[in-house]
């Protein structure tokens, strides 16, 4: 059994690229620290039926040292150590927890795109065992066509390669742009470089890093095993869409193994476990005919927020997180599901 997280504890990012899902820029949320040591102390230890095999801490960016980033990697450790193996795969298989930090890899090297050797090893000696380089797609070149981006890929791969790092490094694809953050400000700018919403039907049931198998992954080894996402307020939410998709529970208060097990005893965490976003938009009192024609307009993740928006409002799921619709979010909808569809929605039950 493994489980994987993704934490975001905050939203603090330089770039302020304009397909940021989440609105990160320098003023971005950040989370205090009583609130990362609260989660740190509720994730599943060794005796859980959840093993934590690895938990991704992103953002933002992650390698901002002035939003305790730091101070948050040296309190994880403390509470799971660090294997005394020598690669990331062999800590692994040791049971060791894995910890790796999401990077743009720009605080990793200077300016001519080479790596700085004090600043790696730093993260390194905190406890990190790899880096996430998510630079490597058509946004982040467009938002700073100026910087060596392929060069500082190719150093890092080589400077991994010299001293034992590993480095992974990807990039968003163009076709995954979800209906949250500046996307909604920005996408036909962002169409004209190629990108495009992702509308894909079924996608919640198929994609790993989708709600699917949040509770069921559980039973599978990494990487296809349960990934869940924590938000810098603390909540869980069962994919990495985190504003789209609800929270769950709230990890400063309870204990994941505890929540995890009261979500899979719920209709709400059943149908997002089975990736059945219908499912789950009839619990929020959509008609199924309606979702199906609301999901073909706007896909599984518009849907989603929809449903949860609308969820929230009842009390009896007010146990989830999931804020009313923007006035943007709303706009945004209104554009892209036909009008009487929209109203047949009731949208007023989500607005703000």
């Amino acid at each position: 059994m493994a489980q994987r997280i993704y934490w975001a504890p905050h939203t603090v990012c330089f770039l302020g690229c304009e397909h940021c899902h989440n609105d990160s820029i320098m003023a971005g949320v950040r989370s205090p620290a009583a609130i990362n040591a609260a989660i740190i102390a509720h994730l599943p230890g060794s005796e859980s039926r959840y093993r934590l095999d690895e938990v991704l801490i992103g953002g933002g960016e992650a390698l901002l040292r002035q939003v305790g980033m730091e101070q948050l990697v040296a309190d994880f450790r403390r509470r799971f150590p660090r294997g005394p193996q020598k690669t990331v795969a062999e800590r692994r298989a040791a049971g060791h927890v894995i910890l790796a930090l999401q990077t743009m890899g720009l605080p990793l090297a200077d300016s001519a795109g080479q790596p700085i050797p004090r600043r790696i090893d730093t993260w390194l000696d905190l406890g990190v065992d790899y880096f996430h380089v998510a630079s490597n797609d058509i946004f982040h070149e467009a938002r700073r066509p100026d910087y060596p981006w392929e060069t500082l890929r190719q150093n890092l791969t080589r400077y991994g390669e010299a001293h034992g790092i590993h480095f992974h490094i990807y990039g968003k694809p163009a076709y995954k742009l979800v209906p949250s953050g500046r996307v909604l400000d920005n996408l036909p700018a962002l169409e004209t470089l190629g990108a495009r919403l992702l509308t894909d039907v079924g996608y919640c049931a198929t994609a790993w890093e989708a709600a699917a198998n949040f509770l069921s992954g559980i039973e599978r080894p990494y990487p296809q095993c349960s990934e869940v996402v924590i938000d810098p307020a603390g909540w869980v939410h069962p994919c990495c869409w985190y504003e789209l998709a609800p929270g769950l529970f709230d990890l400063t208060v309870t204990d994941f193994e505890a929540g995890m097990d009261t979500m899979a005893a719920t209709p709400i965490g059943q149908t997002l476990d089975a990736g059945d976003v219908i499912g789950y938009a009839e619990l929020a009192g959509i008609e199924e005919e309606l979702a199906l024609r609301a999901r073909n307009a706007v896909g599984d993740c518009g849907l989603c927020r929809i449903a949860s928006a609308r969820l929230a409002r009842d009390p009896a799921h007010a146990r989830i997180k999931a804020p009313p619709l923007s006035s943007r979010e709303r706009t945004f909808y209104g554009d892209r599901i036909p009008r009487a569809l929209w109203d047949a929605l009731r949208p007023e039950d989500c607005a703000a």
